[in-house]
């Protein structure tokens, strides 16, 4: 049975028809595939900030998140997107459940600098424990997973899901990590590349192909492949066949990184 991670944002849950599509997809995926959500929702979180009347900065894409709106990320992460998420798999008759980081110590986490910089509660995955997934893959739950983590001391931190994902994916030697995003893949010159071998991708971004937060997204997927996992997916999300032809070579709409 291969194994494949699926991340998908806060932008793409938000998607109108989308989670229903989801579901969909996940079911056609049958049993050689065991598939585990890791999911965002940084929308959300910024919403139920704004009605919180609560300001927010970024510091290089990570939210400066302080002992008070920790406690709101995780509520919002772990309580409403995730649980609706794991709605939308059971109306297709996917048989989910819903958990984050903290449960079972699934993520171990510590504080992340950027740059040197503290930015409050915002975590960096320093270990994996992947008893529940395998839990979940014995009893054929597909698991969703919000990416707040706990420290070595119980503290909780809020985590990026790209990294999550990207953690999750090379602790258990996944087949195909999955990023689902709001654009169709890798565009290279106004056309979506199909393929692209970790070798390439400096030359790519040396060459300016490749600019902005597509360089960390591209540079993490590649050592995610040294890393042990086969292929990284970066593709847009089309109809509830998008997982299915993304694995599929000939089908496939986005960009596929391999070794």
């Amino acid at each position: 049975m291969s194994i494949m991670v699926i991340k998908i944002g806060g932008s793409t849950v938000d998607a109108e028809g989308l989670l229903r599509e989801l579901g969909q997809s996940i079911a056609q995926l049958g049993d050689d595939i065991f598939p585990i959500i890791v999911h965002g929702g940084g929308k959300d979180i910024a919403a139920h900030l704004s009605l919180l009347n609560r300001e927010f900065t970024f510091i290089e894409g990570m939210r400066v998140t302080d002992a008070q709106m920790v406690k709101i990320v995780q509520m919002v992460l772990s309580g409403d997107v995730n649980k609706r998420i794991v709605n939308a798999l059971l109306k297709e008759s996917v048989n989910a459940c819903g958990f984050s980081g903290v449960d079972s110590s699934l993520f171990t986490a510590s504080k992340m600098l950027v740059n040197g910089k503290d930015i409050g509660f915002v975590g960096k995955i320093d270990k994996v424990n992947t008893s529940l997934i395998d839990f979940c893959k014995g009893a054929k739950l597909v698991p969703v997973i919000s990416p707040v983590s706990r420290g070595e001391d119980g503290s909780i931190f809020n985590v990026n899901a790209d990294l999550a994902a990207s953690e999750l994916a090379t602790s258990i030697k996944a087949d195909d990590l999955v990023f689902v995003s709001d654009v169709a893949g890798v565009m290279v010159n106004g056309e979506v590349l199909r393929e692209i071998r970790t070798s390439e991708i400096e030359d790519l971004i040396a060459q300016g192909h490749i600019t902005g937060g597509m360089i960390p997204k591209l540079r993490s997927a590649a050592e995610s492949v040294h890393k042990g996992v086969k292929r990284i997916h970066i593709c847009g999300w089309k109809d509830s066949q998008t997982l299915r032809n993304q694995i599929n070579r000939v089908e496939s709409t986005g960009t596929v990184i391999s070794d």
